[in-house]
């Protein structure tokens, strides 16, 4: 084979592999990044998840397993779901924390004496008694 032709031949191939490794350092100019083709996953936007939205929530499934990044989406939106609701509850703790505790129990409601009537009303049945004077007929 000629002399020639092979110095042309490893020239060609020298070219070659540098534009290659010039263009695979990012200076020849960008692929364009496609996102992965995966099924929308069926969760409600805006709010938090619920248990309801988890049970019936079916993974995108792949070639070998589970579509990676709908199974991290899903998790990560629970994960956040759950942080958000332990802060609920520890708040919710916390407040309770801080109530005093009282000595008896509470009455909500009024009470009626062994006279028959409920405190704090007076004999017209209002709640103030009638301002009689000391010598006012009952």
């Amino acid at each position: 084979m000629n002399p020639t032709i092979l110095f042309l031949i490893a020239v060609a191939a020298a070219a070659v592999l540098c534009g290659v490794a010039y263009a695979v350092m990012g200076k020849g100019g960008r692929l364009a990044r496609f996102e992965a083709d995966r099924p929308p996953l069926d969760l409600p936007e805006g709010r938090g998840l619920t248990s309801a939205d988890i049970g019936r929530l079916t993974l995108p499934l792949a070639l070998w397993g589970y579509h990676v990044r709908g199974v991290d989406e899903v998790l990560r939106r629970a994960s956040a779901a759950l942080n958000e609701r332990d802060e609920h509850i520890a708040e919710l703790e916390r407040r309770l924390a801080e109530v005093p505790a009282s000595t008896g129990p509470r009455v909500l409601y009024p009470r009626t004496p062994p006279g028959g009537q409920p405190l704090g009303t007076g004999r017209n049945g209002s709640g103030e008694e009638a301002d009689r004077g000391p010598g006012a007929a009952g």
